[in-house]
């Protein structure tokens, strides 16, 4: 809650605390509950009504449904785009975002080590650093070839630039040496009071000799680091044997000089400022002729009704092919009053999918306790009256009865559950891409030929079940397939959808 109150009041959404407040206050409470509601990331959106607010929290619930199905990186990036992450970093940076976004890539490179351990590891894991104030080096920015980087030599391995210019090479070197651990036997070798013990002097001297051969390594790790340019800085007063120079013989004084001359100026002078003959009428002409020759896209995604370019009227009324009556097997009886909602809709189709995918069998008893989980995974508690609150038994008794329509069991064992579907339409004025994911496609000899699509209303009207049966015309458009079912399992009714 303390974290989900800290995202909403962040700069990504911007609630104020007066808000927040008011959206807790909304909240329903619990049987005896006195004071304000709990606001989780779970919360009914039906009683948010700040729609800020109600559009983050959307967005959150969406994410966290994928959050067991995807890799920390994958997530995490599709949360960086459902938040706006980035747009919201140029805007506040003013165009000098470079570094912020470098940061956040960064942060999902982080990610990727985690795609077996999951989320949770990746979070225990940067939560651990914050708390232990652990240091990380910042993302390198895109423009990092038209900035400097200060490097030591060390830092440097492994990384190169087009221009190295190796800086306080001229200044003397640190060869003092006090304690010494003997390499080949780990042993430790100090001077007490001014006494130095046996060995220590051999100790030394092999200390020093392995310095400088490590200063030698260092100075080649320094001069391969440059891709176009390596510039020496070169002493008027000569080379000092006990300077980093003086490590190795660079052949400095053959070396060519650098004739800064030949180098034009990286920055344009600053031309002179026309004048500026916009007008309305120029503006208006010159806009026209940008829209004249430019094509737009349109996104559609049937599954969340955000594709704008429609509904068609429907000419005709639906035809009803199934029944609406229960089975003989369920447990719930038909008339019962049924709440209806986004968390009864959710589990009704993870139990169509485990079904489809074998996870879970299709017997009353094992749907209704699978039933049970994923209400509980919704931070709901099973409702014992199915007319207020997800039910696992009524839940359980309408997948069977949808599982058991015939035109269901016929083609259940070609049926394929939750498939991404993807397609590009090239349009006269705007191209369309479709995408989204189909509850359930019939294939034959690997080849589609039938889109399902489960849907948990307890009474839709003609007007709805009219937009249902346009948004199964989107998939059967761009999976080129001819025929679709909506199937109501609450009701047992069935729609067949053609184009």
């Amino acid at each position: 809650t303390l974290a989900l109150g800290a995202l909403l009041r962040g700069p990504l959404v911007g609630l104020t605390d007066e808000v927040l407040l008011d959206i807790v206050w909304g909240l329903p409470r619990r049987d005896g509950q006195d004071g304000p509601g709990r606001l989780t990331l779970w919360a009914d959106l039906d009683h948010v009504a700040d729609p800020v607010a109600k559009d983050a929290l959307a967005r959150l619930q969406g994410l966290a449904m994928r959050g067991n199905a995807t890799t920390p990186h994958d997530l995490l990036s599709q949360a960086i785009a459902e938040m706006r992450v980035r747009p919201t970093l140029l805007a506040r940076h003013q165009g000098q975002a470079e570094r912020a976004l470098a940061n956040v890539d960064l942060y999902l490179t982080m990610a990727r080590p985690y795609a077996i351990r999951g989320l949770r590891a990746f979070a225990e894991a940067m939560t651990s650093a914050w708390e232990d104030e652990g240091k990380a080096g910042e993302g390198r920015p895109d423009a990092q070839e038209e900035s400097v980087s200060l490097y030591t030599m060390h830092a440097a391995k492994g990384l190169e630039w087009p221009l190295v210019i190796p800086v306080n090479t001229s200044t003397g070197m640190m060869n003092a040496v006090g304690a010494v651990i003997e390499r080949g036997t780990q042993r430790l070798y100090c001077k007490i009071f001014g006494v130095a013990p046996g060995g220590h002097e051999q100790a030394t001297s092999d200390e020093k000799d392995e310095i400088a051969r490590e200063r030698v390594r260092l100075w080649y790790v320094a001069a391969t680091r440059a891709r176009d340019l390596l510039i020496l800085p070169r002493s008027s007063t000569g080379v000092d044997p006990r300077s980093w120079l003086g490590v190795v013989d660079l052949t400095i004084g053959e070396l060519p000089g650098v004739d800064v001359a030949t180098y034009t100026d990286a920055v344009p002078a600053a031309a002179g400022s026309a004048a500026n003959g916009q007008s309305r009428s120029v503006f208006a002409s010159e806009g026209a002729v940008i829209a004249s020759v430019s094509r737009g896209l349109t996104w559609k995604a049937p599954s969340d009704h955000r594709d704008a370019d429609k509904m068609e009227a429907v000419a005709s009324e639906p035809a009803v092919i199934g029944g609406g009556e229960a089975s003989e097997g369920d447990d719930v009886p038909a008339d019962i009053d049924i709440q209806g909602g986004r968390e009864r809709g959710l589990v009704m189709h993870k139990l169509f999918e485990e079904v489809l995918t074998g996870e879970v069998r299709d017997d009353q008893a094992s749907l209704a306790a699978r039933a049970a989980v994923l209400i509980g995974e919704l931070g709901r508690m099973p409702a014992d009256d199915p007319g207020q609150g997800c039910n696992p038994a009524e839940l359980a008794a309408s997948v069977v009865r949808a599982l058991a329509l015939p035109e269901i069991v016929a083609v259940r064992p070609s049926l394929l559950a939750e498939c991404q579907v993807y397609a590009y339409e090239a349009g006269t004025d705007a191209d369309v891409v479709t995408f989204g994911i189909a509850d359930a496609i019939g294939f034959t000899n690997r080849q589609a030929n039938l889109v399902i699509d489960w849907k948990s209303d307890v009474a839709p009207d003609e007007k709805t079940i009219a937009g249902y049966r346009e948004q199964v015309r989107d998939y059967l458009r761009a999976t080129s397939v001819k025929a679709g079912l909506i199937v109501f399992p609450t009701s047992g009714r069935v729609e067949r959808v053609s184009l």
